[in-house]
């Protein structure tokens, strides 16, 4: 405590502006990790529309069965509607996909930045079908 004040010190790099409201990657992932039981884990970013504007919130999506085929516009929408229900109903969805695993660190740390890097490729592919 200096002064008075605490100083909290740490990483902010899993923050992201959504319409003007900040929020973490974390609680995003965690309104979603009710959604669905089929759900394993989710991973939450944010990428800027080349355009500008908001920016855009991504979901990716491991599945419990990893074999199995699973309507993504369904799950799109029960993840739209859990984060509405448990965070914030202005916050929306843009894209989700479901991969078979996440990118992360020899200490099991999500690499969020190799996914950001990854989704101006997918989502481009997603508006091109």
């Amino acid at each position: 405590m200096v002064g008075g004040y605490y100083i909290v010190q740490g990483r902010a790099d899993d923050t992201m502006n959504l319409g003007g409201i900040k929020t973490s990657s974390v609680e995003i992932e965690r309104a979603c990790s009710t959604a669905d039981e089929s759900v394993q884990e989710t991973a939450a970013v944010s990428i800027k529309e080349r355009s500008g504007g908001p920016d855009q919130l991504v979901i990716l999506v491991v599945l419990k069965d990893k074999s199995a085929h699973y309507d993504v516009d369904l799950l799109k929408r029960k993840l739209q509607k859990a984060i509405q229900n448990n965070l914030n109903p202005l916050f929306k969805v843009s894209f989700v996909k479901v991969v078979s695993e996440l990118p992360r660190t020899a200490s099991n740390k999500l690499l969020r930045r190799i996914l950001r890097d990854q989704m101006p490729e997918l989502t481009q592919i997603k508006r091109q079908c």
